[in-house]
């Protein structure tokens, strides 16, 4: 699976790297991680950051076919070597977006 892809269908940014996809449960999951050149200290801009454990997230997203479709992406968190800030990092991912008649009125007539 191409970053494109991930974009393009499912509204990844470029922040996350693809590393697999999972078949669990009739469901598919595309495991993301955090690209290196994201950690940053939010505090002090410094680069001089350590990672001190993680989290995943889970987000449903739109299926393919009859499949669920979830994007699992790691969280983690770490700590600033310059400022001992503690933080998790967490690049945007799509937000959830609502189709109302009106805008689904618009959609079908672009």
């Amino acid at each position: 699976m191409s970053q494109s892809m991930l974009y393009h269908a499912f509204g990844v940014r470029a922040g996350y790297e693809y590393v697999r996809t999972d078949y669990h449960q009739g469901a598919v999951q595309f495991r993301l991680v955090v690209k290196a050149d994201q950690f940053a200290c939010p505090s002090c801009a410094s680069v001089n950051v350590i990672r001190k454990g993680r989290r995943e997230r889970t987000l449903q997203t739109v299926p393919i076919g009859l499949k669920p479709v979830f994007l699992v992406t790691e969280v983690p968190t770490c700590e600033c070597k310059d400022c001992g800030a503690k933080f998790e990092l967490a690049p945007l991912l799509p937000r959830r977006m609502c189709i109302t008649p009106k805008s689904s009125r618009r959609l079908r007539t672009r």
